[in-house]
């Protein structure tokens, strides 16, 4: 009778602590609501203990993305509950018989219903080549088609070409709604890499990693096209801040990346700021430099999140369920995107460059560049050239036939390649202009033309006497 009093009583305690304790509420300021305790609030973060599959975890988030905090009182348990409860702790009968432990068995695999699959696509190498948004825009679309909710980009990336960048965020921007983008900083996010970090939900970063850089154009005049780029430049700080601010990230973090003339501030309480607040307060970044921010300090203002696990373990730091990667697909698509890039590439390059000796050959061995051409008169006045000189004709002849054929074949190779990146929006490839193009091939095939027309016959203009 004394246990069950006892039993009774340490009941009644446990139904009144949870009765008197309480459940709060973060709403983001993206609509998220997550229900736990708030452990941690900060100026830079809130810390919140929350209860997946009766395991308790912390969920962090930056303070600048919490809309509000709500505390309410949790349900107290029910009276059938306490009853239930009172049940499976009343003593056992004498005449009960001890039951056998049932064998322990495997955890179970989720079903492919309860899995959360993740796409992982690398940001390596350089952008616009073996990173690009043609390849981008396939993996985003393929995640779409099979359900795929949510998208790990591993940057590991020196930068590249800043309007395929912009083109990548155009892509991102256009699956927004479908996906959920996470980037992980491996070592570096530096110039147009920059963008997979202003365009991800959430940053994770790890202990040595970089991110900025992003300057679009050199302040050198002497290309004289300073003007135009710092225009372009202007426009891709423009687009980049944006994009950050968006997501819930400090603007000015990115501006600064590429922005000369901008200037960071971080005060007391980890809060970013374009000019210097009052009070105390911290520059990252001052005029005249470019902004590259270290893992530390993304952490300390509560952008990133330092992570220094494996990709398996990302579920759980950000609450998800059966975190289940979609093997080697988002990896592959882009690789193939990158090869195609890299023989698109090589194959403009070997194009230029054979059009280019050629040239230099039709120019050394031109018929009409020699004045060695001899003849000699006959008995009614007219003149024949000699054998040397009709030779000579006709080998320099053959070689310029064949020079023009040559720059011909590399003209149309390289107008191939134009089409391709036109359509792959591989901009840096697409630099001969077809009106020029198609100039350079009637002016090539006039010479030959003409070559062929006159390669057994010396025009009489052409002999030197």
């Amino acid at each position: 009778m004394t246990q069950f009093i006892m039993r009774s009583l340490i009941l009644a305690f446990l139904a009144l602590a949870v009765s008197l304790g309480q459940a709060d509420i973060v709403t983001l300021k993206d609509g998220t609501v997550i229900e736990g305790i708030v452990v941690k609030e900060t100026g830079a973060e809130v810390v919140i203990e929350v209860t997946i599959s009766n395991i308790k975890t912390t969920k962090t988030f930056p303070r600048y993305k919490v809309k509000s905090i709500e505390r309410k009182p949790i349900e107290t348990e029910s009276a059938d509950e306490q009853a239930d409860a009172e049940k499976k702790t009343s003593p056992k009968s004498t005449t009960d018989r001890p039951k056998r432990s049932a064998p322990r068995s495997r955890e179970p695999r989720p079903s492919k219903a309860n899995r959360t699959l993740y796409m992982v696509v690398p940001v390596t190498g350089m952008i616009g080549m073996e990173t690009n948004a043609d390849g981008l825009r396939k993996a985003l679309s393929q995640a779409s088609r099979r359900k795929i909710k949510h998208v790990v980009f591993t940057i590991d990336s020196g930068g590249g070409y800043v309007y395929d960048a912009v083109e990548t965020l155009k892509v991102l921007k256009e699956f927004d709604d479908d996906l959920i983008y996470h980037a992980l900083v491996e070592e570096g996010a530096i110039s147009a890499a920059s963008v997979y970090v202003a365009a991800a939900d959430d940053i994770f970063v790890r202990p040595d990693a970089r991110v900025g850089g992003a300057v679009a154009y050199s302040e050198d005049n002497t290309s004289g096209a300073a003007q135009v780029d710092a225009k372009f430049n202007s426009i891709w700080a423009a687009e980049i801040a944006a994009r950050a601010e968006s997501k819930g990230f400090p603007p000015e973090i990115f501006n600064a990346m590429v922005v000369l003339e901008a200037e960071v501030w971080v005060d007391d309480e980890h809060k970013v700021f374009a000019s210097r607040p009052g009070g105390g307060a911290q520059q990252i970044d001052s005029k005249g430099t470019i902004l590259t921010i270290r893992a530390g300090q993304m952490v300390q203002i509560g952008m990133a999140k330092e992570f220094d696990g494996e990709l398996s373990e990302l579920g759980e730091l950000i609450g998800v369920e059966h975190w289940t990667e979609a093997k080697n697909m988002g990896q592959r698509i882009m690789e193939t995107s990158g090869k195609d890039r890299l023989k698109l590439s090589a194959k403009f390059t070997n194009a230029i460059n054979i059009f280019s000796d050629a040239a230099k050959d039709l120019e050394q061995n031109s018929p009409r560049s020699f004045n060695d051409y001899r003849y000699y008169q006959l008995p009614n006045g007219s003149r024949q050239p000699d054998g040397v000189s009709v030779q000579n004709w006709r080998k320099r002849c053959a070689a310029s036939i064949a020079a023009c054929d040559i720059m011909l074949e590399a003209l149309a190779h390289i107008a191939d390649v134009n089409k391709r990146a036109k359509k792959l929006g591989a901009l840096h490839l697409d630099v001969v202009p077809t009106d020029i193009g198609h100039d350079a091939y009637t002016t090539i095939s006039e010479a030959r033309d003409w070559l062929a027309a006159n390669r057994n016959m010396i025009p009489l203009s052409m002999y030197g006497g």
